[in-house]
């Protein structure tokens, strides 16, 4: 038994938004907060107890909707175990295994804490990361917001932290380089305030580890709650992570990703054959639903198609037997001899970031596909649908990402809106949705305008209104000024996502796709076509990926409803809603989804109260 351990942090979303208007709050108020327990002043002596943050205050995200584990996580455990093989290393969300259960299982403190962290999650990091530096335990902190926003770790970690010597991030990719560096750096007790990776992805860090403790996989609640399908494997149906490259060299001005360095988000790719062994040993001791379906994670896989072409022939050459689904750019539809190749060789479900069915809001995100719309001479709609219509053709499951709070969406009523459009757009044409509100990530062109001209709604960067609102950049509701087409209103913009996601994935949508979704699979099959009961397998995991796509209803439903001790984020905002006009507007809408309750002390109050 190994007695030396490191953890692999990655925490959950907490919601912050109820703090978001009280004043004088600080990051050791979040922490009490977010613990449930008395504000004392936390030590060396006392901090074990408020590292384990309360259930309740979990804001709901997609990781735990649709229960993909977040990939980057995975590697960095994988990538610490090829380096310690003498070390334990050992997973942690907070909710399937705590840092303070792991703490207490293994009566002695962890080497190191490795966290991973989005810009959602980065208040949780934030704060885990200063409780343990009251307990003298070394934190390692990475992921796209440290690497978009560095500045945050000496804001709101160091700025908090009696051991500022403890505290590392780590901007770009935990490559063997880089990691090795760190270890070393732990070892000896020099530890460097910041250390820069720049392969994002490398080979060999792939396929089962002695030193790994595993977390327990996450699963989609939905399938064990369908009559049919509870009762059967299915209900084990799970979906696995993987990525052949990563990086994208599109600037859309709405992704976190836009103003890196060209040097840490290049397109990185893997050995053909490293990639496919990660996937076969998932499938080592038989293929079933838990190993079956996997989600491409990169950005667009139509990115690299001579590479993709040789990785596709080299997948249906191999002994797998896979389904997935990716994100890939609506043009695949105009190259049938790679839409065949992927097919063959298991390609199930297209997610495709469609955004807008207005040509100037695509103009005003900067999305690639402007130019070939405009040379088509064809509207957004048809334009879409044509494309939609081939790739049905050769046998996909489809669901669109679209956008709203965008400069030209309308609203004119709860039922006649860009958001409701846009849903009877998704109907028509037998494909699920991903509804979003724009959000200004940190890094995005976007975000940097808006701390520019300020038009951001919760503070400027590195204020606590802005830290406390970064839970809200999980792209459920907006966080800059909405345009006055949509009268300023974020409460407008809430209610359009929701009606999207409300008709586009109600039961009798997802129905209808997933049968649909059925029947192209089954006429358009994989290689394994001459098998009858594979080909029905394929068939199924096309309908499974349709009844997933409504979990994003799902998910807006946990976010946006009211419920006993938990106002939704409807009647949040439409309590803070300045303009009568539109709560006149939309009034009777929110009164569907809200209790009427009242908070009978603010946090403010309750602070007071418990530091007495």
């Amino acid at each position: 038994m190994k007695n030396k351990y490191y953890i692999v942090y990655n925490p959950l979303n907490y919601n912050l938004m109820d703090l978001v208007n009280q004043f004088g709050i600080d990051l050791f108020d979040v922490i009490a907060y977010l613990s449930g327990k008395p504000l004392e002043k936390i030590n060396e002596n006392n901090w074990f107890d408020y590292i384990d943050f309360s259930a309740d205050k979990q804001r709901t995200s997609l990781i735990d909707t649709l229960a993909v584990e977040l990939y980057p996580s995975v590697y960095i455990q994988n990538q610490l175990a090829c380096l310690k093989p003498d070390t334990n290393i050992i997973m942690a969300d907070g909710k399937r295994r705590s840092i303070a259960d792991i703490i207490k299982e293994k009566k002695r403190l962890p080497e190191a804490v490795f966290i991973s962290s989005m810009s959602s999650n980065f208040p949780a990091a934030a704060a885990a990361a200063v409780l343990l530096n009251h307990g003298n335990i070394p934190v390692i902190i990475g992921g796209i917001h440290v690497s978009t926003s560095p500045e945050d770790v000496d804001t709101f970690i160091r700025n908090n932290c009696k051991n500022k010597n403890l505290v590392s991030l780590v901007k770009g990719g935990g490559d063997k380089k880089t990691l090795t560096e760190v270890i070393s750096d732990l070892e000896s007790g020099s530890l460097k305030p910041a250390y820069t990776g720049y392969k994002l992805i490398e080979d060999g860090v792939w396929g089962d580890f002695e030193n790994i403790e595993r977390i327990d996989p996450l699963k989609i609640n939905l399938l064990q709650k369908i009559p049919v399908i509870k009762y059967t494997p299915l209900k084990n149906f799970r979906i696995n992570p993987a990525a052949p490259f990563v990086g994208c060299p599109y600037s859309c001005h709405f992704c976190s990703i836009s103003t890196l360095p060209k040097s840490i988000s290049k397109m990185q790719f893997r050995d053909f054959d490293d990639f496919i062994n990660e996937l076969l040993n998932h499938q080592k001791d038989g293929v079933d639903f838990t190993n079956r379906f996997f989600f491409f994670t990169t950005d667009n896989l139509l990115l690299a198609r001579k590479r993709l072409v040789r990785l596709l022939k080299k997948i249906i050459k191999s002994d797998l037997n896979i389904n997935y689904a990716v994100q890939i750019s609506i043009e695949i539809a105009d190259d049938p001899e790679l839409m065949k190749l992927m097919r063959k060789s298991g390609a199930t479900h297209l997610f495709i970031g469609m955004e807008s069915l207005n040509l100037e809001n695509l103009k005003y995100i900067n999305k690639h596909v402007v130019s070939y719309i405009d040379q088509s001479e064809m509207s957004v709609r048809d334009y879409y649908a044509s494309k939609i219509k081939k790739m049905h053709e050769h046998g996909f499951s489809i669901h669109g990402s679209f956008i709203f709070g965008l400069p030209y969406d309308y609203f004119n009523s709860a039922s006649d809106n860009t958001g409701v459009e846009t849903a009877k757009f998704c109907r028509e044409n037998k494909i699920g949705i991903q509804p979003s509100t724009i959000t200004d990530l940190p890094g995005s062109v976007f975000f940097n305008e808006s701390q520019k001209n300020e038009d951001y709604l919760y503070g400027a960067k590195g204020s606590c209104r802005y830290f406390l609102s970064l839970c809200a950049a999980d792209l459920i509701e907006t966080n800059k000024t909405p345009p006055d087409s949509l009268m300023n209103s974020p409460l407008i913009t809430a209610v359009m996502a929701y009606e999207a996601s409300r008709i586009t994935g109600s039961y009798s949508a997802a129905a209808v796709n997933a049968f649909y979704a059925f029947i192209r699979s089954f006429t358009k099959p994989t290689k394994n076509r001459n098998k009858a009961m594979e080909r029905f397998k394929d068939s199924v995991c096309s309908a499974v990926s349709q009844v997933a796509v409504s979990l994003f209803k799902e998910h807006f439903d946990s976010l946006f409803k009211s419920r006993t001790n938990y106002k939704g984020v409807l009647q949040r905002l439409y309590e803070n809603e300045s303009d009568p006009e539109v709560k006149l507007l939309v009034g009777s809408y929110v009164k569907k989804f809200s209790k009427d309750f009242s908070q009978t002390k603010d946090f403010i109050t309750e602070r007071e109260e418990l530091k007495n």
